[in-house]
């Protein structure tokens, strides 16, 4: 009997070529899934990041500004809860007499001065404190003096730009003095939180014969004795270009002008309103 012959084992070139080349493809696809898929992490990081501090800081400005025209003495008037406007566009904390509102539709945006009564009798630690915390009392701060918590965005232009990484939102606590020489207090100016670089404020402008809000306008248009609340805004951005978001972005903080941005920063703005229950 004829014995047929025995097929010769192995791969041909061709097909090397062609296991070569499938795996040179799902090679690339994986590694491009990957790409991808730290691409995404880094995105929802950046804007993780940027919406924990916008939380953060709206939360905080929310308790320290409702405070606005407070005072302990239950039986005594309320005051003004915001200062008036500044006349002088260089009054900047720490200066004195810096405790002052300021309008601006430039980039940092606002100033907002908050007006509150202190007593040395009261039991409630915000009232006993500057901004950042210092003792009144300790001071040498007098009982019944009005004290002034200013509130507002420094821009980092150390690059020579002003959408450097240190944006921060800042406060200082002044006594207000009837002789026109308001002090700041305690340690001067706070940082209270970094990457924010615009604050945009509102104000109600219900008019002197009425309690009722009908509508917000910037500082320069309110009629600040009368304002029973105020519409904040911030911008907030990641600490890093990671996140990679591509193409120009433009930005409205309420009556501020369009910020335009082409980096890879996310970013994010954020409003609350805030009532002032003493008024």
């Amino acid at each position: 009997m004829k014995t047929l012959p025995i097929k010769q084992q192995g791969m041909t070139l061709i097909e090397l070529m062609i296991a070569g080349i499938i795996s040179i493809i799902i090679g690339l696809a994986v590694m491009q899934l990957m790409v991808g898929s730290n691409r995404a992490s880094n995105r929802i990081d950046g804007m993780s990041q940027v919406q924990e501090s916008a939380r953060f800081t709206l939360t905080w400005l929310s308790k320290q500004v409702r405070h606005g025209g407070f005072n302990p003495d239950l039986f005594g008037e309320a005051i003004q809860p915001v200062a008036d406007l500044c006349s002088d566009a260089t009054l900047i904390p720490p200066a004195a007499n810096a405790d002052c509102n300021w309008e601006s539709t430039d980039q940092a945006g606002d100033r907002l001065a908050i007006r509150r009564t202190f007593e040395d009798s009261t039991a409630n630690t915000w009232d006993q404190t500057t901004c950042s915390g210092v003792d009144l009392a300790g001071a040498g701060v007098a009982s019944g003096s009005v004290i002034v918590d200013v509130y507002w965005v420094a821009l980092d232009t150390s690059g020579g730009t002003d959408d450097e990484y240190d944006d921060v939102l800042r406060c200082a606590s002044y006594l207000e003095n009837d002789a026109g020489s308001d002090t700041i207090l305690g340690d001067g100016v706070q940082t209270i939180a970094s990457g924010i670089e615009s604050f945009q404020v509102l104000y109600t402008d219900p008019g002197a014969s009425n309690t009722n809000a009908s509508r917000y306008v910037s500082a320069d248009l309110a009629t600040l004795a009368d304002v029973t609340a105020v519409r904040i805004a911030i911008l907030t951005k990641a600490f890093s270009d990671a996140a990679r978001v591509d193409g120009t972005r433009s930005y409205l903080v309420l009556d501020a002008d369009p910020i335009t941005r082409t980096d890879n920063i996310p970013r994010q703005i954020l409003e609350t309103t805030v009532f002032f229950p003493n008024r």
